[in-house]
C-alpha cells in the first residue's frame, strides 16, 4: 500500500476526529456559559447594585417633571417598581424579613411621587417626595443588611401556590367552576412554574415528582372546570396536591440551606446535563455521522453553526426568562415556546428522516454523491440537517440553563461550586463517549444498514418529541388532557397517559410509516426498471 493510500484511509478517521473535538468544544463553551448566566443572576445577598440603580431611575423624576415630561415620569416610576424592586427579588426579601408593612410603606411612597407628578405639584414638592423615596429605599436596605437571611425560599414560593390552590377550593364551594379553574392554573403557571419551584424540584429531587405534580395541578384545573365532584372530593384533591407542595418546599429548603450543598450538586448537575443534552446529542451525532458516511464534510460546518447558534438562542432566552416577573404569563410563554420549538423538532426531523431514507440504497446514494461532489451543494439538504441540530439543541438548551439556577444558588462554599462542575464534567464526557460510540458504529456500518438505523432513529425521536410538544402546550392550558386509564407514563419516551399526547404520536408514526412505504415501493420500482432490457439492445442483437 503506498502512502498516498494510507493518507486516503486516515482522512475519514481524522476528520471524525476533528469534529468529535469541535462538538466537544462546542458543549464545553455552552457549558460555561451557562454556568455564568445564572450565577450572575443568582446573588442576591448584596443589594447596593439594586439600589444604586432604583435611584438612578428615580432621581430623574424631578428633571423630567420640569420638563413637563408627564409621561417620562410614569415610565421612571414603573421602570423602578416592576423592572428593579420585585424582579430583583428585593421586594420580597423586605416583605418576609423587615414585615409586609415595611415593604407596602415604598411602594406607598413611590405612588405618592407618582400621584403628586399626576396632579400638579410644586417643583419643590416632587423633589423633597424623590428624596424622601430614595432615603426610605436605602434605609430599608440597611435594615435587610443587619437582619438575618432566612433559609426559606421554597417554603415561600409553596405558601404563595397554597393560597391559589385555598382560592381554587373556595371558588369551587362557592359553585364558580371558572374562578376555581383559573386559581388552580395560576398556581401551576404563575408560582410553581414561573417562581422556580418545578425546575428545583427537577433539578434536586427528581422529574418523575414533578410529573406527579403537574398530573394533579392538571386534574385539579379540570376538575374545577367541570364541577362534576362534590365540594368534598375537590377538597380532598386540593389538600393532596398541597401537602405535596409542602413536602417538596421543605425538603428543598433542608438541601439548600445545609452549611455544604454536598455531592447533591454533583448529582444534580450531572443528572440534568445528561437527560436533557442525551436526545440532543444523538441528532447531532447521527447528522454528523451521516456528513461524514456520505462524504459531505462540508455539511459540518452548517450542523456545528446550528449547534452554536442553538446555544447562544438558548442563553438568551433563559436569562429573559430568568429576569421577568414571576407572573402566569411568563410561566406560559416557557411553556408555549417549548412546544413549539418541539413541534418544528418533530418536522425536521421527519423530513431529514424519509431525506436520508431516500438514499438507503447504494444506486441512489452514489447518484447522490455524483451529483453533489461539485461545489453545487445540494442546499435542501444542507438546510435540512443544520435546521434539524439547530431545533434539537435549542428545544433542550435553554431549559437546561434554567434547571441550572437553582443548582448554583444553592451552592455555598467553594467546594460546592467545585463539586457541580464535576458533576457538569462528568455528564460532558458521558455525552462525548455517546457521541462518539455513535460516529464510530456509524461509520464502520454498511451503506444500506447505516442509512436505514440512522433514519429509524431519528424517527424515534420525533414520535418521543412529539409527545413531550403536546405536553407543553397541555401544561400551557392550550390543549386539554383527556386521561387513558392502563397507560404508563415513560417521560425519556415522551409517553403519557393522555388522549391528546398519544394521538400526536401515533400521527407522526402514521406519516413515517407512509413515508417508509412509499420510499420502499420507489427503490422496488427502480430495481424493476434496472433489470428490463433496453429494447434496442435486443433488436440489434
Amino acid at each position: 500500500m503506498t502512502r498516498a493510500s494510507d493518507a486516503s484511509g486516515l482522512r475519514p478517521f481524522l476528520a471524525g476526529r476533528r469534529a468529535i473535538r469541535l462538538l466537544l468544544m462546542v458543549l464545553c463553551l455552552g457549558v460555561a456559559a451557562l454556568m455564568v448566566a445564572p450565577a450572575a443572576h443568582a446573588e442576591d445577598t448584596d443589594w447596593d447594585s439594586v439600589v444604586e440603580q432604583m435611584t438612578e431611575t428615580i432621581q430623574q423624576v424631578p428633571d423630567q417633571y420640569a420638563a413637563g415630561d408627564t409621561e417620562g415620569v410614569e415610565t421612571s416610576i414603573r421602570k423602578a417598581y416592576y423592572e428593579t424592586y420585585q424582579v430583583s427579588g428585593l421586594e420580597a426579601q423586605i416583605d418576609h424579613r423587615l414585615g409586609t408593612d415595611r415593604a407596602d410603606a415604598f411602594v406607598t411612597q413611590l405612588l405618592a411621587l407618582r400621584d403628586l407628578a399626576r396632579n400638579a405639584a410644586s417643583q419643590s414638592e416632587v423633589e423633597e417626595a424623590t428624596t424622601a423615596t430614595v432615603d426610605l429605599l436605602r434605609a430599608d436596605v440597611a435594615d435587610l443588611a443587619a437582619t438575618p437571611e432566612l433559609n426559606d425560599q421554597w417554603t415561600r414560593v409553596g405558601q404563595r401556590i397554597i393560597e391559589r390552590i385555598e382560592a381554587a377550593k373556595t371558588a369551587y364551594a362557592q359553585g364558580d367552576y371558572e374562578s376555581a379553574a383559573s386559581a388552580a392554573r395560576d398556581a401551576y403557571l404563575a408560582h410553581y412554574e414561573a417562581d422556580g419551584l418545578e425546575k428545583a424540584t427537577i433539578s434536586y429531587i427528581g422529574q418523575s415528582r414533578v410529573t406527579d405534580l403537574e398530573s394533579m395541578f392538571t386534574q385539579l384545573r379540570q376538575d374545577g372546570r367541570d364541577g362534576s365532584l362534590s365540594v368534598e372530593d375537590y377538597a380532598a384533591k386540593a389538600d393532596e396536591l398541597t401537602a405535596a407542595i409542602t413536602q417538596d418546599a421543605a425538603q428543598l429548603d433542608e438541601m439548600t440551606s445545609r452549611d455544604e450543598l454536598g455531592w447533591s450538586g454533583f448529582w444534580a448537575s450531572f443528572l440534568v446535563l445528561v437527560r436533557e443534552g442525551a436526545e440532543a446529542l444523538l441528532v447531532v451525532a447521527a447528522l454528523v455521522t451521516y456528513a461524514m458516511k456520505a462524504g459531505r464534510r462540508d455539511q459540518l460546518v452548517g450542523i456545528m453553526t446550528g449547534v452554536v447558534a442553538a446555544l447562544a438562542i438558548s442563553i438568551g432566552l433563559a436569562v429573559l426568562f430568568s429576569r421577568l416577573a414571576s407572573s402566569a404569563t411568563s410561566g406560559f410563554s416557557q411553556e408555549l415556546l417549548e412546544g413549539i420549538t418541539g413541534l418544528l423538532a418533530v418536522i425536521m426531523l421527519i423530513w431529514v428522516s424519509n431525506w436520508i431514507l431516500s438514499k438507503a440504497s447504494g444506486a441512489r446514494f452514489q447518484e447522490y454523491i455524483d451529483r453533489t461532489a461539485s461545489k453545487g451543494v445540494a442546499a435542501g439538504g444542507s438546510f435540512a440537517l443544520a435546521s434539524a441540530a439547530f431545533l434539537a439543541v435549542l428545544r433542550e438548551g435553554s431549559e437546561t440553563i434554567l434547571f441550572f439556577a437553582p443548582i448554583i444558588a444553592g451552592a455555598k462554599t467553594g467546594g460546592d461550586h467545585a463539586k457541580i462542575w464535576m458533576g457538569v464534567g462528568a455528564a460532558v464526557a458521558l455525552l462525548a463517549l455517546l457521541f462518539t460510540l455513535v460516529w464510530v458504529f456509524g461509520v464502520r456500518l454498511p451503506l444500506r444498514p447505516f442509512f436505514t438505523w440512522t433514519s429509524v432513529l431519528l424517527g424515534i425521536l420525533s414520535v418521543t418529541i412529539a409527545g413531550g410538544a403536546v405536553k407543553e402546550f397541555q401544561d400551557a392550558t392550550l390543549v386539554s388532557q383527556t386521561l387513558v386509564p392502563g397507560v404508563p407514563q415513560v417521560t425519556i419516551l415522551g409517553l403519557y397517559p393522555t388522549a391528546e399526547t398519544l394521538a400526536a404520536q401515533l400521527a407522526v408514526v402514521a406519516i413515517l410509516v407512509v413515508l417508509a412505504v412509499l420510499q420502499r415501493r420507489k427503490s422496488r420500482a427502480e430495481k424493476r426498471g434496472a433489470h428490463v432490457p433496453d429494447p434496442a439492445a435486443v433488436t440489434q442483437r
